[in-house]
């Protein structure tokens, strides 16, 4: 087993040491994208604290997961249908 990845990112303005088993470069592109959506979130709504900030990116982050997810599942349900599609004009029956 492969020793964790000790990396540290800035995320508004502070710094976290995150461990984990991504590769450095994944690890901080994750922070940036987090960063990045706190500080667009910042400055639509700079009333709001840090508290309320985090909470609107986490949801906006999880709408988008959650799309994306509904992508997937599509992509895969149409292929799982060409599939089936081919396999009848080759004369194959069964799912794949």
């Amino acid at each position: 087993m492969t020793e964790p990845v000790r990396t540290t990112v800035t995320i508004n303005g502070e710094e976290y040491l995150i461990k984990g088993d991504m590769p450095e470069d994944v690890i901080k592109a994750i922070a940036q994208h987090v960063d990045s959506r706190l500080r667009i979130l910042k400055s639509r709504h700079p009333h709001l604290g840090m508290t309320r900030l985090a909470m609107l990116a986490l949801l906006n982050m999880a709408e988008d997961l959650y799309h994306l997810q509904e992508q997937n599942e599509e992509l895969v349900r149409r292929m799982q249908e060409d599939w089936r599609t081919r396999a009848v004009k080759n004369g194959k029956s069964g799912s794949p």
